[in-house]
C-alpha cells in the first residue's frame, strides 16, 4: 500500500513541476505541443517497441480491443439521445468530447508505474480499439453534426486515424506480433532506454497543459458533460466486472484505463468543428485532476 502510494505522489510530483514550471515562465502553454510530438512520436513508439516485443497476443488481449471500441460506439449513441434538448451542435460536442480516454499519455504510464511494463500491451490494446472509434466515427459523426453540410468519408475518416503516430505503432507492432516477429536486439537496446522517459515526459506534459479557469457563464455546460461522462464510467465498470470474461488481473489494469481523463485529441477535433474550445479544454483539465486520484485509487482498491 505505501509502496502504491509513494509511485503514485511521484506521478503527481512531476505534474506538479510541469505546472510550475509554466507558472515560472520557464515554459509556456505554447510548449505543450513541442512536447506532445516528443511523447507522441518519439517515447510512447519506443516504450511501446520495448513492451511489445515478447508478449504473446492472446484472445483475451484481442477481446480488450473490442471492448474499448464497443464502448465508445455505445456512449455515443447513449449521448445522441441523453443530449437531444442540446440540440446538433450540443450533441456534437458531447459525441467528440464525453466517450473517450487518454490512455497513451495518462493511463499507460500510470498503469506501468503501479503494475509494471506488463500493463502496457493491455492498455495498448484497449487504447487501439478507444482510438480507433474516436478518432474516426466520434470525430467524423461529430464534424458532421456540427456543421451541416459537412461531407464526411469513409476515406477521410481513415486517413484521420492513420495520420496518429500511435496507432500507426499499435498496428505495425501487432502485425509483428500476429507473425510472431521480433525485434533484434540493438532496437530494444535503444527503445528500451528511450522509453524510460515516456513516463516523465507525459506527465510534465499534462501538468503542463493543465488550465482550470472557464467564464462562469460556461461552467454548468461543462459540468453537465462531465456528469454525463462519469456516468458513462460507471456504467462501463460495472460491465467490466459483471459481463466481461477477463481474469482478475486483467480487470485490474482496464479499469485503470476507464478511470483516464479525456484523449488530449479531442481539443483539436473541437476546434475542427468549431464548437467551444474553452469547454472542451477545462473539461480535459478537470477529468485530468481527478484521474489523479481515481487511477490509483482504482489500482489500491481492486487489486
Amino acid at each position: 500500500m505505501t509502496d502504491v502510494i509513494g509511485k503514485a505522489l511521484v506521478l503527481v510530483l512531476i505534474m506538479a513541476l510541469g505546472y510550475a514550471i509554466k507558472r515560472l515562465g520557464w515554459v509556456a502553454a505554447s510548449d505543450f505541443g513541442v512536447i506532445s510530438r516528443i511523447v507522441l512520436r518519439v517515447t510512447l513508439p519506443c516504450a511501446l517497441a520495448a513492451s511489445f516485443n515478447t508478449f504473446n497476443l492472446t484472445p483475451t488481449l484481442l477481446a480488450v480491443a473490442g471492448f474499448g471500441a464497443v464502448i465508445d460506439v455505445v456512449g455515443m449513441v447513449v449521448i445522441w439521445f441523453a443530449l437531444v434538448s442540446r440540440g446538433r451542435r450540443g450533441r456534437a460536442f458531447g459525441i467528440i468530447n464525453v466517450p473517450n480516454y487518454n490512455i497513451g499519455l495518462f493511463a499507460m504510464p500510470y498503469a506501468a508505474a503501479l503494475v509494471g511494463p506488463e500493463a502496457i500491451p493491455l492498455c495498448a490494446l484497449f487504447d487501439v480499439g478507444n482510438a480507433l472509434v474516436s478518432a474516426g466515427l466520434g470525430y467524423g459523426w461529430g464534424v458532421t453534426l456540427a456543421r451541416p453540410g459537412a461531407r464526411v468519408t469513409v476515406i477521410g475518416l481513415l486517413r484521420q486515424v492513420f495520420r496518429s503516430p500511435v496507432f500507426d505503432t499499435y498496428l505495425v507492432l501487432l502485425l509483428l506480433r500476429l507473425a510472431d516477429i521480433t525485434l533484434p536486439a540493438p532496437v530494444i537496446a535503444f527503445t528500451s532506454t528511450v522509453g524510460q522517459a515516456n513516463t516523465f515526459l507525459a506527465m510534465l506534459m499534462i501538468g503542463i497543459g493543465l488550465e482550470i479557469v472557464l467564464p462562469k457563464s460556461k461552467y454548468a455546460a461543462a459540468l453537465g458533460y462531465m456528469a454525463l461522462r462519469y456516468a458513462l464510467v460507471a456504467c462501463n465498470l460495472v460491465a467490466l466486472w459483471f459481463v466481461m470474461p477477463f481474469d482478475h488481473g486483467t480487470k485490474v489494469i482496464v479499469s485503470m484505463a476507464l478511470t483516464a481523463p479525456m484523449a488530449a485529441m479531442v481539443s483539436g477535433f473541437t476546434a475542427e468543428a468549431g464548437l467551444d474550445v474553452d469547454v472542451s479544454a477545462f473539461m480535459t483539465s478537470a477529468s485530468t485532476l481527478i484521474a489523479i486520484v481515481a487511477t490509483p485509487l482504482a489500482y489500491v482498491l481492486l487489486r
